[in-house]
């Protein structure tokens, strides 16, 4: 079950530095022709919610993927405890209140998705509807659930794997 679950997430991961790579490659394209209309006065309309759209994209996937490749902030307490079962509870309760937490902010970003597909509600200059950014926000975090339970499955299956002291 842990090689399938495995596979899962490694596919996840490489559709999410899919989507980051893409996403990064657009903020660079409408910056750089922001500033090459404003230094020529070329009268195109803004482009600049296109890129900040595709910031928050990057952010909000970005997040899932830094969970899977443990790049995100981490405090190594772990290594000064000497007992491997000390440190696997510590482990196994640091990702489950990691899980609670992004369980909550699941449930403000989807009250905020459903209030902007309710509301229509628009970026100002181009009028890219908000319920894009608000749905890779939902995204991001169920991807940061998904990466989280690997971890998990992980730590228990690297448990089993000890022999105990």
């Amino acid at each position: 079950m842990l090689a399938k679950y495995a596979r899962f997430e490694e596919i996840l991961f490489k559709i999410e530095k899919l989507v980051i790579t893409l996403m990064m490659a657009i903020m660079f394209v409408t910056v750089f022709f922001q500033v090459f209309t404003r230094f020529f006065n070329l009268p195109i309309p803004d482009t600049s919610d296109i890129s900040i759209l595709a910031f928050t994209i990057m952010t909000f996937i970005g997040a899932g993927l830094l969970v899977y490749t443990k790049g995100h902030i981490t405090l190594e307490v772990t290594s000064l405890i000497k007992s491997k079962k000390l440190v696997f509870i510590f482990d196994l309760c640091t990702h489950i209140a990691m899980l609670v937490i992004i369980g909550g902010l699941l449930n403000i970003g989807y009250s905020l998705l459903t209030f902007a597909l309710e509301s229509n509600e628009a970026t100002m200059a181009m009028r890219i509807p908000m319920s894009i950014p608000f749905s890779a926000l939902v995204i991001g975090l169920i991807l940061m659930i998904i990466h989280t339970i690997g971890i998990i499955l992980k730590l228990i299956s690297n448990q089993r794997a000890v022999p105990t002291e």
